[in-house]
């Protein structure tokens, strides 16, 4: 099995581009030459370089500095002992052995003589920039001859700049920092464009690009690669919840996260918005699935904001790898990775899917009236094209239409939104909130299209498994509307609004600020309306009566601070919810035999 270790700094790139790692020799080090490779010196070089990475250098801390190419062996002699106290220098005695030297260890700056006996200065220059790979490479060339038009052929050709020998050293060091300087501007340009600008992880076209190589590494030598797809769960709820800067926080936080967990070969990106991925070279399914176990596992105690410390972040992960039948490109890989994934969103997040567990579906709870949950699905989904406010409207048509069948609770979705909107007035709280507040306890009944009419309106005391069925009700409602990400916020709240404060509820049996602020105060406001109004097994009670016993459960069943606005607000502004709790009783009693409304 292939090891994940939690001590990996390698697995994207620095977030720090200031800093300049100059390899200076010691006195009488030996140049290096053509072709000298050492394993001892590689390794410690590899070692140093997850060195300085940690600390938070450039993308390659031990590229050369400078490259001399002159077949005069005293010139060359002379340069190098000269610069070798200030860049780390390589040395080549033709223009051939040159090139080579400039491929293999690509210098920053080539100081490279004009004539030479086997291939002249500006032929050089003209393999460099033809070369993709050092075409960035800073070039000066060396020169005893003066005239204009060779001067004016050298720079274009692509040198950078030209010195006339015999030269003066201060010019010469005044140049070699000036291309110093442009180089490392080529590294961080290059840095920005492969990397993610919030998290400083690689992002989504230097993923691809990596991903595509491992691929066809496989697939020309053999072996498997695996990836994993993350997406944090209900992001944008927690942007509309706590502010963008605490999103922006999150995001930062997992991407460290990340890094500590994976390997020194493996590649963490970001994939874009809260997606993360993380390429797997040589890691088969079984071992890329441990991997994604203990990020799920590990991320909502190691992933927090100091200023919200109520916050829980969770993640859901697809796992796939290239040994999956269904796998025969890059693209296949990717798709059945976000495959996997939605399918674990699917069936409530925060857990791992495998690709080879998405045609079983995994252990999809079976619902009543799958097929009217299905229709109901498929046909919000078709509004996920429509603005927010249209879709909106049309979904709130439909919660309209499906109360109906209900005699005894026809007007529940609207008194949970006026009291709601009330509250969260009160309460002060941001626009975007208050608006997804509303907006869930407008939808959060939709999921009774998967309970029959015959227990919804039934007189006798519930068994407990229909008692189990109706609780089903805030899950259903997830269901129906996850196609539509503009209500990733809404969603969640509808998710826990069945949550108790003390930790007693579902379907997570949340505690306290672990439960969505919205699904607090729509728990008050759910059972206030379903206190004071009329159901088929008992009598509505006063206002007066449902604030009593909401502030008895404070603590237990409600969260003190929203048991207390609503005493406060219904006792300040009693003649509206007075109003609203006997219209809401009037509309009900229209629908089924007269009933007492004082």
């Amino acid at each position: 099995m292939v090891e994940h270790k939690t001590d990996r700094p390698e697995a994207g790139p620095p977030r720090d581009d200031s800093v300049l790692v100059i390899e200076v020799p010691q006195k009488d080090a030996p140049i290096a030459t053509i072709g000298r490779k050492d394993e001892g010196s590689n390794r410690a070089r590899m070692a140093a370089s997850r060195r300085h990475l940690r600390l938070g250098t450039r993308l390659d801390p031990f590229a050369i500095d400078l490259c001399i190419i002159e077949d005069d062996a005293d010139q060359r002699r002379q340069l190098v002992r000269l610069l070798r106290k200030q860049y780390g220098v390589i040395e080549a005695d033709g223009g051939a052995a040159g090139l080579v030297l400039v491929r293999e260890r690509r210098p920053r700056i080539v100081l490279c003589d004009l004539l030479m006996s086997d291939m002249d200065g500006i032929e050089v220059c003209r393999q460099i920039r033809a070369d993709p790979h050092v075409a960035g490479t800073y070039v000066i060339i060396l020169t005893g001859c003066g005239e204009r038009a060779t001067k004016h052929l050298a720079l274009n050709t692509g040198a950078d700049d030209y010195l006339v020998k015999p030269f003066d050293f201060d010019e010469l060091l005044a140049r070699l920092r000036n291309g110093v300087r442009v180089s490392r501007l080529q590294e961080r340009l290059q840095r920005a464009a492969l990397t993610d600008g919030l998290t400083g992880m690689w992002n989504y076209a230097h993923f691809r690009h990596l991903l595509d190589r491992e691929y066809s590494r496989v697939q020309r030598y053999g072996g498997t690669v695996s990836l994993l797809m993350i997406d944090l769960d209900h992001f944008k709820a927690i942007n509309d919840t706590y502010g963008h800067e605490c999103g922006n926080a999150v995001l930062i936080s997992t991407a460290q996260h990340l890094t500590r967990l994976v390997r020194d070969i493996d590649v963490v990106a970001r994939y874009g918005g809260e997606e993360f991925s993380v390429v797997c070279p040589r890691t088969n399914l079984d071992e890329a699935a441990a991997l994604a176990d203990r990020i799920v596992q590990t991320l909502p105690q190691e992933v927090r904001v100091a200023d919200v410390p109520q916050l829980v972040v969770t993640a859901s992960v697809g796992v796939v790898s290239s040994g999956d039948p269904g796998v025969g490109s890059v693209s296949d890989l990717i798709n059945l990775g976000d495959q996997a994934l939605y399918t674990g969103k699917r069936l409530g997040r925060n857990r791992v899917t495998r690709s080879d567990e998405v045609e079983s579906g995994g252990d999809t709870p079976v619902l009543m009236q799958s097929c009217e949950i299905d229709r109901l699905r498929k046909q919000v989904a078709q509004l996920s094209l429509q603005s927010k406010e249209l879709c909106l409207q049309s979904v709130w048509a439909l919660v309209q239409a499906l109360e109906a069948r209900d005699r005894y609770s026809a007007s529940h979705s609207r008194n949970a939104t006026t009291y709601a909107t009330w509250l969260v007035e009160a309460a002060g709280w941001p626009e975007a909130l208050r608006a997804a507040t509303a907006n869930a306890a407008m939808l959060h009944d939709l999921g009774k299209i998967g309970v029959p009419d015959s227990l919804l309106q039934k007189i006798d005391p519930l068994t407990p498994e229909e008692a189990a069925l109706v609780r089903q009700v805030p899950l259903i409602t997830c269901r129906i509307l996850e196609p539509l990400r503009m209500f990733e916020t809404e969603i969640l709240m509808i998710r826990h609004i069945r949550e108790r404060y003390d930790g007693d509820g579902y379907p997570d049996r949340l505690k306290g600020t672990s439960i969505p602020i919205g699904s607090r105060l729509l728990t008050v406001v759910e059972a206030f309306d379903a206190m004071t109004t009329d159901r088929a097994y008992r009598s509505h009670r006063t206002i007066e009566q449902a604030v009593a016993e909401i502030k008895a459960q404070a603590g237990a069943q409600f969260d003190p601070q929203f048991a207390d606005l609503l005493a406060r607000d219904a006792r300040e502004h009693y003649s509206r919810w007075h109003a609203r709790v006997l219209a809401s009783r009037v509309q009900n009693a229209e629908r089924r035999e007269p009933v007492a409304v004082g």
